[in-house]
């Protein structure tokens, strides 16, 4: 309460104060000339692009942020609601998820991609140049974009999304 009354005091003051500068009083105006500023034409630069860019929504679960990412990595927009439902489903949003239950060493982070697409030299994800073991599918962007090539090669088949 001591601060209440200093600041409401500071605040009468302030508004009379802009108040008379904006009537043009002239007590309100400053004694100093006015000064010129130049402005330099078109500041603002366009550009185009050719590729989407999703705002990665902080409130949004886990699994629509890494979806929003892939959709920033090169996935289509049309898929972001199968996505959001594949992350949750698989990993629950967790980029260092395992399941080394799965056959062929295990799946691995946020769309649980399956060994089988990256053990050994003459893999699916390595032959593409994806990644060079499984374990950098813990990495979201690189399972992200593993996920990508997988679903330009079979569509939603290898997540059975029935």
């Amino acid at each position: 309460m001591t601060y209440l009354f200093p600041k409401a005091v500071a605040g009468i003051f302030t508004a009379i104060l802009a108040f008379g500068t904006l009537t043009g009083h002239p007590e309100a105006q400053s004694s100093q000339p006015a000064t010129t500023v130049s402005v330099q034409q078109n500041l603002i630069q366009t550009t185009t692009t050719t590729e989407p860019i999703m705002v990665i929504d902080p409130y949004a679960t886990p699994a629509a942020q890494f979806a929003a990412l892939a959709i920033n990595l090169g996935w289509p927009v049309s898929e972001y609601n199968q996505l959001v439902k594949i992350i949750d489903r698989e990993s629950g949003g967790n980029p260092s998820a395992h399941n080394s239950s799965d056959p062929n060493g295990g799946s691995f982070g946020l769309m649980q991609i399956n060994g089988f697409w990256c053990k050994g030299k003459s893999s699916y994800l390595q032959t593409n140049g994806i990644l060079s073991n499984c374990k950098m599918l813990l990495d979201p962007q690189v399972n992200l974009r593993a996920g990508l090539v997988i679903w330009n090669r079979s569509g939603w088949n290898p997540w059975s999304t029935k």
